[in-house]
């Protein structure tokens, strides 16, 4: 996993670099980087317990335009830690609550994007997304951490402001219900079936080369 990350990082500076490729029918290919922040959801559950939390994250990116319509984009990012509290009994002996998080997330995206005006830009992303999905059971002291992939796609619109800058809003599913195993370490004792979902709704500045 290591080596990913390394690869998603040296992509994301080779996407930076200020340079136009021109193909056979004149299409353009016009690189940006950005950082988004705001609201991510971290759903689990399993044959024992349900929750949806929500809290804080962000990721930076870099991609690149090709022509109008088109796009790739990686991300690279994490979220904050959030947890719900449980009565004794529910996670093991002892009341106690489940904390989750995504250590950190790499996303790899094809964008299909339609230019509605000069400022406007609506689009839609979809790709994959590999998550390290941690979680904690203070009840048992137990703690795990297990890296996956999945489906990943969303929408969003994006403002130009001029000068090389422009401002987007989306929303993103990451994971929709992405299997951690029967045995997942952290689970509480006895639940079998574990799944986890990743959703963002964030606000994002980019700047395109």
């Amino acid at each position: 996993m290591k080596k990913q990350i390394l690869l998603a990082a040296v992509l994301m500076v080779l996407s930076m670099a200020p340079i136009k490729v021109l193909h056979a029918n004149d299409m353009d290919v016009r690189p940006y980087m950005g950082v988004g922040v705001g609201a991510f959801g971290l759903e689990y559950r399993d044959t024992i317990i349900s929750q949806n939390n929500t809290g804080f994250g962000g990721f930076v990116k870099g991609g690149a335009d090709i022509g109008d319509y088109f796009g790739l984009e990686l991300r690279l990012g994490t979220t904050s830690k959030v947890s719900t509290n449980y009565t004794a009994g529910t996670l093991g002996t002892a009341a106690g609550k489940f904390e989750t998080s995504a250590g950190y997330f790499l996303s790899y995206l094809g964008k299909l994007q339609i230019p509605a005006s000069a400022e406007l830009r609506p689009y839609a992303l979809i790709g994959g997304t590999t998550a390290s999905f941690k979680s904690s059971n203070s009840s048992t002291g137990l703690s795990s951490s297990k890296a996956k992939t999945g489906l990943s796609y969303g929408f969003g619109l994006d403002y130009n402001l001029g000068n090389q800058f422009s401002l987007n809003a989306e929303w993103m599913q990451y994971w929709s219900d992405v299997k951690l195993g029967s045995g997942y370490a952290a689970a509480p004792t006895g639940a079998t079936d574990s799944k986890a979902r990743i959703w963002g709704i964030v606000a994002a500045v980019d700047y395109h080369f």
